[in-house]
């Protein structure tokens, strides 16, 4: 007898997809308390007794900003699924939802509009 293949058990004939990556912004694990905020304010107006070396830039591989990986499938029973999942993701992702909310959004737009046109 003969193994089933990863797309017999998924149940899909056919895969197609695309992955959108998050580019890197200057936020993320650089988001200061308030605490922090009001330290620097200080240091900046010449009230602060303690002086902080700078942060520095560390050279390096980039790091991941996460993404969405939007599958369209043809299942083995002849319909079309589309699924929309994370990827990308490092340990100090911040999860995007807003962006994740917008992309689904409209894919869920253009696949309504692509099937009334079929």
């Amino acid at each position: 007898s003969r193994k089933p293949s990863a797309s017999e058990i998924d149940g899909v004939a056919a895969r197609q997809g695309i992955r959108i990556l998050f580019q890197s912004t200057n936020t993320g694990d650089r988001y200061k308390s308030a605490s922090e905020e009001k330290a620097d304010e200080k240091e900046r107006s010449g009230g602060g007794t303690t002086t902080r070396a700078s942060p520095t830039k560390l050279v390096g591989k980039p790091s991941k900003e996460g993404g969405v990986e939007v599958l369209i499938e043809k299942t083995t029973g002849g319909t079309i699924r589309v699924r929309a999942r994370r990827c990308n993701m490092g340990d100090k992702t911040i999860v995007k939802e807003m962006s994740e909310e917008v992309i689904v959004k409209n894919l869920k737009r253009a696949v309504t509009a692509w099937v009334e046109a079929r």
